[in-house]
């Protein structure tokens, strides 16, 4: 079975809940006021989102696994987009903030971020290398 999510218009403004099939985990999607209701994240932070969690992950295991003593973590994704439509990203910068609860190996700390995003990371090599989309149009 493919991955899967399905997104349903709540029938108000732009608002949609995005759920992903296999998981069963919902999150909130909207577009900013005046044409939403701003009650979800904007599908762009979505799409940042999901990089910076698709690398977090494998970051986080990659870490443990390399016996690195990771207290915590945060990674910041922000993207340039373009002022015309469909505003696409022009670049996307990810920033990996590590704490430490002992001394770390720098050299293993910077593979496990390396491999995480071109290797491991799914979102990442889809986003660096582009994917045919294809819509299609199925009625009620």
């Amino acid at each position: 079975m493919p991955t899967a999510a399905t997104v349903t218009w709540s029938g108000s403004k732009t608002t949609f809940d995005v759920a992903g099939v296999k998981s069963g985990q919902h999150a909130a999607a909207d577009s900013a006021e005046p044409l939403g209701a701003g009650a979800g994240l904007k599908p762009t932070e979505m799409l940042l989102g999901a990089l910076g969690a698709c690398a977090g992950v494998n970051v986080v295991l990659l870490l443990n696994k390399m016996r690195q003593p990771l207290r915590s973590l945060e990674i910041r994704v922000e993207g340039d987009q373009e002022a015309e439509w469909p505003q696409r990203f022009t670049e996307i910068r990810v920033e990996f903030v590590l704490g430490w609860s002992g001394p770390v190996d720098d050299a293993l700390v910077e593979k496990a971020i390396d491999l995480s995003c071109h290797r491991y990371c799914p979102v990442h090599a889809t986003l660096e290398a582009g994917v045919p989309i294809k819509p299609r149009r199925t009625d009620a």
